[in-house]
């Protein structure tokens, strides 16, 4: 029981440091637990089409692969990174991020690693819409296509360590 306790009291000291690891992590949790809010509200409310929620969702957070979708919600090249459905998803990428964020704050600072999350993020955002731009194999998917998760961050962050 005392592994247990010092367990939660090392989480606790975690979180409670305030570094940009932290931060990262409790607000992609965040953006994940309002997400599910919505569902919740979907449902309580008995609204007939609960998918309707996530099609809102993934329409003004995730990252469209069409440049012209995209111009009109530029904010997506940012809020994709930190929007995940599926529970695995978010419970993997928070994982490699929390491992590997902790390597990377043994040698850099939280500023760097914020920086290496975001210009990661950035990256992976424009290559994504640069592929399904140039390939002609994505032309019959593009105007369906999102991207979403803090993958390219988290790899960012693995590559840069």
């Amino acid at each position: 029981m005392n592994y247990s306790r010092n367990l939660s009291e090392e989480i606790k000291h975690f979180f409670r440091g305030g570094s940009a690891l932290a931060i990262l992590i409790l607000v992609n949790l965040g953006v994940w637990l309002l997400t599910k809010a919505v569902y919740v509200l979907f449902f309580l409310y008995n609204h007939p089409d609960v998918a309707l929620a996530d099609t809102w969702i993934l329409h003004y957070l995730a990252l469209p692969a069409n440049p012209e979708e995209l111009a009109s919600r530029p904010w997506t090249v940012v809020t994709y990174m930190f929007l995940h459905i599926d529970f695995w998803h978010i419970l993997f990428n928070m994982l490699w991020l929390f491992w590997f964020g902790r390597i990377f704050m043994e040698y850099l600072t939280s500023r760097q690693l914020l920086f290496t999350y975001i210009a990661g993020g950035l990256a992976g955002g424009l290559l994504y819409v640069l592929a399904f731009n140039i390939f002609p194999v994505f032309q019959n998917t593009l105007e369906a296509t999102v991207a979403l998760g803090a993958s390219a961050s988290v790899m960012a962050i693995v590559t840069a360590i």
